[in-house]
């Protein structure tokens, strides 16, 4: 029979230890135990939040790619809305969202404008109309199909309407003043009746 022997409060001690290795682990490894460098905070901020069944602020004004001010609800009717959040000037990721839009869409033989609508809307408060028109011209030039503009639309807005939409919607973003880009996630939503 093999006997061991421990001094009282020896198994918490032991217990410890690898608690303490774990929280070690971070500053071994060069990044904060308080929440990374600054651009992981910023990155941790973005994503996606699921909200199947939510409603989307139907109210919420908007402009157009003529700088009009539209209710986001005038957007909406018997079909089915694709919406797309990303910003104009993005350097990388709404590109290609944007892209993968217009390739699906030329793909299907639904129409754009007749079947359903394609709604993209900048969560960057600082870009105009002018800059919607441009990337509006060049995606249905893409498109490529009679009355695609009609099936497109470009949108901008203040800070206050953008909030309402991509919080409806569960889309979160930050922007990081080193870099002058925004962390954000890579989504396109289908909004029904």
């Amino acid at each position: 029979m093999k006997r061991e022997c421990r001094t009282p409060g020896s198994a918490r001690e032991t217990r410890a230890v690898p608690g303490v290795l774990l929280a070690a682990l971070p500053i071994l490894f060069g990044i904060s135990a308080f929440g990374g460098t600054p651009q992981q905070q910023i990155a941790a901020r973005a994503g996606l939040e699921q909200k199947l069944g939510g409603q989307i602020p139907l109210h919420a004004r908007l402009r157009d790619e003529h700088g009009t001010t539209v209710e986001l609800g005038s957007f909406f009717g018997p079909k089915p809305v694709i919406l797309a959040l990303a910003y104009y000037e993005c350097p990388n990721l709404c590109t290609l969202v944007l892209n993968g839009v217009v390739q699906t869409a030329q793909e299907l033989k639904l129409d754009a404008g007749k079947d359903y609508e394609i709604v993209v809307v900048s969560f960057d408060a600082r870009e105009r109309a002018a800059l919607a028109a441009a990337k509006k011209q060049i995606y249905v030039q893409r498109y490529g199909r009679a009355g695609g503009a009609n099936g497109w639309h470009f949108l901008t807005g203040d800070p206050n309407a953008i909030a309402q939409l991509t919080e409806s919607v569960g889309y979160h973003f930050a922007y990081d003043e080193t870099t002058r880009q925004f962390a954000h996630p890579s989504a396109i939503m289908v909004l029904t009746p």
